[in-house]
């Protein structure tokens, strides 16, 4: 089972420690990370969640997504989470992290109650998607999008995509003035 530490709505930790059921049925504040990367074709890794996934399935997400657990550093989390979800060691010496955000989200008719503050990072990294290992219950599949398109998928209202209305305002921002 997967405990995640509690935070305070000010992404302090207080102490607590919840599973990752109760911390989703009760709304406890929380972390998450999620890592984009970007190639050198200016394409955005996707991922597309598994149909069995008890929120979003079926919908496109972040190249790789998920929760520090408890006591877990950061960035062996996100080491963690690439490689259990596309199968790659990551080098962490390219992984740049970008701001923080949070967002208060109720899903499934009220049974999933999702307040995190998510810190997300950006990686510049050429990989060959066909080589990945997937983590099937996590990821069907994974496809490269051009920032842009993706970015006008999102101003479009594309719902084929999870929506996290303030990190597309940053990350689009930020790639723009990087790659534009």
């Amino acid at each position: 089972m997967e405990y995640l530490d509690i935070l305070d709505s000010n992404g302090n930790k207080t102490g607590k420690i919840k599973s990752r059921n109760e911390v989703h049925s009760k709304g406890y504040w929380h972390k998450g990370v999620h890592i984009w990367i970007i190639n050198s074709k200016r394409e955005l890794l996707v991922q597309r969640r598994s149909a069995n996934k008890d929120v979003y399935p079926n919908k496109l997400y972040i190249s790789v997504a998920g929760h520090p657990t408890s006591g877990e550093e950061e960035i062996e989390s996100i080491k963690r989470e690439f490689f259990e979800e596309i199968g790659v060691e990551l080098d962490i010496s390219k992984l740049e992290y970008l701001f923080t955000f949070s967002q208060e989200v109720i899903e499934n008719d009220g049974k999933f109650l999702d307040n995190q503050f998510y810190d997300v990072y950006l990686i510049e990294l050429d990989l060959d998607i066909n080589n990945l290992k997937l983590q099937k219950d996590e990821v069907s599949e994974v496809k490269n999008i051009y920032y842009k398109d993706f970015e006008q998928m999102i101003m479009d209202k594309n719902k084929d995509i999870v929506n996290h209305p303030e990190e597309w305002k940053y990350l689009f921002k930020i790639l723009h003035k990087r790659y534009d």
